[in-house]
């Protein structure tokens, strides 16, 4: 039986432990509710909605292809900037979009689980993932980064019981003691997933702000910080978070995505 810790490597020896004493009961409680299936071949599986196969290909590493530089979008036929960022672009004010996959096919299918069907598993997946391209902009620029999640809309938590950019984030911090900061809140309780191109453009230097005054004075702002959301569609709201971010005085702000619809 092989524990989500085991998968993922968590370098906090006691998260790692605790991972793993919780992953064996959700084992068992999965097995005794028929298992799994594998959203990308549609294989059994025991426990993640990926066969041990898909999961470990995942794992090894994001798709590699050419992507724009500012939103990140796969290339086809352009050169350093897709037609919609040469064209009409909507990310200004962040300095590189990180995307790790490509949201089709199946790919849809395993964010809808991990985020509708409450699929929590999946976190330490997608926290590891995460971790794995943070790593590599921390090589790169040879510091350690701290990250900005992307906040839920108001109640959601409460409604719901969590939100999954927040949780990925907790296993960033419990996991590999990534420094979280929560700078932003979000204004619109509308989902984003039921606007249209034109909509979620208008919600930009609304749908978000800073968390209040008292707050900030608590917390020193970095030079350089990570958003991290699940999925980039028009871009609009990475541009209002980093525009926020930008007014705050960070200096640099970089993007990782989970997907990104090109």
């Amino acid at each position: 039986m092989t524990g989500s810790a085991d998968l993922v490597d968590f370098q906090n020896p006691n998260f790692r432990i605790q991972e793993n004493l919780s992953s064996v009961f959700k084992h068992l409680f999965s097995f005794f509710t028929g298992g799994e299936r594998c959203v990308c071949c549609e294989k059994k599986t025991s426990f993640y909605p990926l066969c041990k196969r898909c999961l470990t290909w995942m794992l090894l590493g994001t798709e590699n292809s050419q992507s724009c530089r500012i939103c990140g979008k796969t290339l086809v036929s352009e050169i350093e900037l897709c037609s919609s960022c040469r064209e009409s672009p909507v990310i200004k004010s962040c300095d590189g979009v990180y995307p790790l996959y490509s949201y089709r096919l199946w790919k849809k299918n395993l964010l809808f689980s991990w985020k509708m069907l409450e699929k929590r598993n999946l976190s330490s997946i997608f926290s590891k993932l995460v971790y794995a391209r943070l790593n590599e902009l921390q090589k790169t620029l040879g510091t350690n980064l701290s990250v900005v999640p992307v906040p839920p809309r108001p109640g959601k938590i409460r409604d719901r019981g969590w939100d999954q950019i927040d949780e990925l984030c907790r296993y960033l911090h419990r996991g590999w003691n990534v420094k979280v900061l929560k700078l932003l809140r979000r204004n619109s309780v509308t989902q984003q997933k039921k606007l249209d191109r034109v909509q979620r453009l208008e919600t930009i230097g609304n749908a978000y702000s800073l968390v209040s005054q008292k707050r900030l004075k608590k917390i020193e702002i970095p030079e350089t910080v990570v958003l991290v959301d699940d999925v980039l569609t028009t871009g609009s709201t990475i541009e209002n978070c980093a525009a926020l971010l930008k007014s705050l005085g960070v200096k640099r702000v970089l993007a990782i995505t989970l997907f990104v619809v090109d």
